[in-house]
């Protein structure tokens, strides 16, 4: 799945191109297939004898790289391999300051990638990189890490002063061991920690490591209570092995790794071409993939110029970030919720139409300056937006003719997003990461999303056709007094949700139409399905199924005979709908169908680490403002 996501990634960046601002450039039209005629075999002919080609000597690519750089440099010396015939690059993994030391000593290399500058300035000392070479090319922060099962107990940065805590770092010879005591040293000039913070949290270290890994290691092995690691050694294999505490930005520090080619390489040209392709839009795309925050923002252009490719295919190109920013349109909330996993959206965000669901309202509660923010009416037009004079107006594409269109005529940048299926989330966040000039953020959400479908369906893989419940998803609705169930088109989230956790939509060929089709208690009938997931969006759901199961009509069916009649879980909003909480409907959606294989499957934790990872939500965030507002079989 991660080499799919990275080719996805390398697309997008090559997609981008810098303009003028503000200017909008429509996607190439496609072009048209071949006549028959023209796609009709040659006649036989004799090809040309091809010049005997000499073969391609073989030669190898030392690099010497940061021990953080392992799993993004991995992938990209295979990049480069691909790209040059013949070449194979050899990786020496370590801490930065072994791998200047090795420089030092007259260790043979062609590049030497370093974790900080200071050790990229020992290499110069030593003559062993030409100062000018040296270049940034990413940055890193660094996170407090735990085992999953969190035997300590840790709910906050104070707890690593608690006695007899086991804290395991990196030793300050490492860049991230500095970083780690430049931490402490700034938390305990905070009132918040107290001025003894640091010193007792060094009685607790019981280990001091040559190298981030082996802390990350030491962690997820439950043989320290917690450590101090970068971002992006959280990668997917270790994520469920470890959980993580943030470091505030005040607190943190951001790491900056410059790379450079060795003065004395044997294979100068190999060696520039390697940092060339790290310092690439292909080699920043990746490493913003694996976490870092790229330290060459490939969507930029001249003065701060940002271009950003929209749902619809055009690319939009601003002169300057934009940091007036209006969220407008219908179906408002499924967007703007994606949009709030970003922490600038916030500040940049200055109006807004309704992002409420029935009586459900979410930004309120992730954004502290909600009540400051324009309200724009529901069916807002062009004018009364205009009036708030954005920078840009976000839409989902659904409504680019009737608002979209207009607002353009006014000359006013519009970016069109979809968030409706799990591939457009990627495409979707992407563009939010380079609009809000975040591409980390973005890599971020998109790893949160992929891992979690990646464990659920290697989970499922090995469940056959006939083990998977026949299964309905109908939406009730009363509107005036007329009660109606519907079925959702085969190309919506909710049937992608059924399919994913590992059930057969009964319904398939049953809607051939855009929206949601009203069908018959007879047609329920007549599938007769095991498993039916019922979605009401603006009824209590559990008093719907209840009333249900009552019918008498509805007690003929398999489903409620055999209690397999679920309303759909949600809080906020239902989690069946292409809102962020999808991620949450797949989990639950699958642990229903087949509880066997998800035995353990706690979906108030997992709500609980989504508005955690997702919005920053504290526990006691969730408790009160979410886990009151559980809704349909959770559990």
């Amino acid at each position: 799945m991660r080499s799919k996501f990275m080719s996805f990634l390398m697309l997008v960046v090559l997609l981008a191109s810098a303009a003028c601002s503000p200017q909008v450039t429509p996607a190439a039209p496609t072009a048209a297939p071949a006549s028959a005629e023209a796609t009709q075999a040659p006649e036989a002919t004799v090809a040309p004898a091809e010049p005997t080609q000499a073969p391609v000597e073989p030669r190898t690519l030392t690099v010497l790289a940061a021990a953080s750089l392992t799993e993004s440099f991995t992938e990209l010396g295979h990049m480069f391999e691909e790209q040059n015939p013949g070449v194979t690059v050899s990786f020496n993994f370590a801490g930065s300051q072994q791998l200047a030391q090795q420089l030092d000593q007259g260790a043979a290399a062609d590049v030497f990638a370093s974790a900080n500058n200071k050790y990229m300035d020992a290499a110069v000392e030593s003559q062993r990189v030409n100062a000018p070479d040296a270049q940034t090319f990413a940055k890193n922060r660094l996170v407090v890490i735990y085992p999953a099962g969190n035997p300590a107990g840790l709910s906050q940065l104070q707890d690593l002063a608690m006695p007899g805590l086991k804290l395991d770092l990196a030793d300050e010879t490492v860049p991230v061991g500095q970083y780690s005591v430049a931490f402490l040293d700034k938390a305990s000039q905070d009132d918040a920690f107290g001025a003894t913070f640091k010193d007792d949290v060094l009685s607790n270290v019981v280990s001091y490591e040559d190298n981030v890994k082996a802390v990350l290691t030491k962690v997820s092995l439950d043989e320290a209570d917690a450590g101090i690691v970068y971002q992006t050694d959280i990668t997917p294999d270790a994520a469920d092995k470890v959980g993580t505490l943030e470091i505030p930005d005040e607190l943190n520090t951001i790491a900056t790794y410059p790379i450079a080619p060795i003065a004395d390489s044997e294979n100068p040209d190999l060696a520039q071409a390697f940092v060339e392709l790290v310092l690439s839009p292909d080699g920043q795309a990746l490493l913003g993939g694996f976490g870092f925050a790229p330290a060459v923002d490939s969507s930029a252009g001249e003065a701060g110029e940002i271009t950003v490719t929209d749902a619809l295919g055009r690319t939009v190109t601003f002169s300057e970030p934009p940091h007036k920013i209006v969220l407008a349109g219908k179906a408002l909330f499924m967007v703007a919720d994606a949009i709030y996993t970003f922490p600038e959206a916030g500040e940049n965000i200055t109006a807004l139409g309704s992002t409420a669901q029935g009586s459900g309202n979410f930004i309120p509660m992730v954004d502290a300056g909600f009540s400051d923010k324009i309200t724009l009416d529901s069916n807002a037009g062009p004018e009364q937006i205009a009036a708030a004079q954005p920078d840009c107006v976000i839409l989902k594409s659904s409504n680019a003719k009737t608002l979209g269109a207009p607002l353009e005529e006014l000359d006013i940048p519009v970016v069109y997003l979809d968030f409706e299926t799990a591939d457009q989330y990627w495409r979707d966040m992407e563009t939010l990461g380079k609009l809000f000039q975040n591409p980390q953020r973005a890599a971020e959400v998109i790893a949160f999303y992929q891992d979690r479908v990646d464990s659920i369906t290697q989970t499922l893989s090995g469940v056959t056709e006939d083990q998977k419940p026949r299964t309905l998803i109908l939406y009730y609705n009363d509107k005036d007094g007329n009660v109606a169930f519907s079925v959702p088109p085969m190309g919506w989230m909710q049937t992608w949700i059924v399919q994913t956790a590992g059930g057969q939509p009964v319904w398939e060929d049953a809607n051939p139409v855009d929206g949601w089709l009203k069908v018959s208690l007879e047609q329920v009938a007549a599938w007769n399905p095991d498993t039916i997931f019922v979605v009401a969006y603006f009824n209590p759901v559990n008093d719907v199924v209840a009333a249900l199961k009552a019918d008498p009509q509805w007690q003929a069916l398999d489903a409620v005979q055999n209690d397999q009649v679920f309303g759909f879980a949600g809080d906020v909003y239902s989690w069946d709908q292409p809102d962020t909480r999808w991620i949450l409907g797949l989990a639950w959606a699958a642990g229903k169908l087949h509880p066997d294989l998800f035995p353990d499957l706690d979906m108030a934790a997992e709500a609980q680490t989504f508005y955690q990872e997702l919005y920053g939500m504290d526990e006691a965030g969730f408790q009160e403002n979410v886990l009151p507002l559980f809704s349909g079989d959770i559990n």
